[in-house]
């Protein structure tokens, strides 16, 4: 909850110091700025919120085919740390990589893949925050108010204050 608040704070402070560049410039570079910083954040939090919820439903259902163990070793070992794994014999590194480059590029796994996470690349939420992005490019266009650098630095104040973020959180 701390670093959520760290977050948002940063956020709101690379905001507030576009808007001050922006009353410097004008009342276009205030609405274009505005515009495209509220539609990058409903993409970012959509997103986040929609792959979120895959997650955590991959998560419950990984966790249903856990439970094939003894009790005891659920209250020992709940991660399954502990286990003993048969080790097959050494292959060659040739071996390895021909197995695994065909895991990689099997259709049937990409498209296992993709049915697994459908669901966040189309959930409603996400769809709507594209939409007001789409939106409000077309009003600023269709109304003659569009400044390019102003709406691109709209564009950034996500980006950019997730970076401040990971550079507070790394020290």
């Amino acid at each position: 909850m701390k670093n959520i608040k760290l977050l948002l704070s940063i956020v709101l402070g690379v905001d507030a110091a576009l808007i001050m560049i922006a009353l410097s410039q004008g009342g276009n570079w205030v609405i274009n700025s505005q515009l495209s910083f509220t539609s990058s954040l409903l993409v970012t939090l959509a997103s986040y919120y929609s792959y979120k919820k895959v997650i955590e439903k991959r998560v419950a259902l990984e966790s249903e085919s856990y439970d094939d163990r003894d009790e005891v070793d659920k209250l020992e070992d709940p991660f399954d740390l502990y286990s003993e794994e048969v080790v097959d014999k050494e292959k060659d590194l040739v071996e390895v990589v021909k197995e695994e480059r065909a895991k990689v590029t099997s259709l049937k796994q990409t498209a296992t893949n993709l049915s697994k996470t459908i669901g966040g690349a189309f959930s409603l939420f996400r769809l709507g925050s594209y939409l007001f992005l789409f939106l409000a490019f077309l009003y600023l266009v269709n109304n003659q108010l569009f400044t390019i650098w102003a709406y691109v630095s709209g564009l950034f104040v996500v980006p950019i204050s997730v970076l401040i973020f990971a550079i507070f959180m790394t020290h």
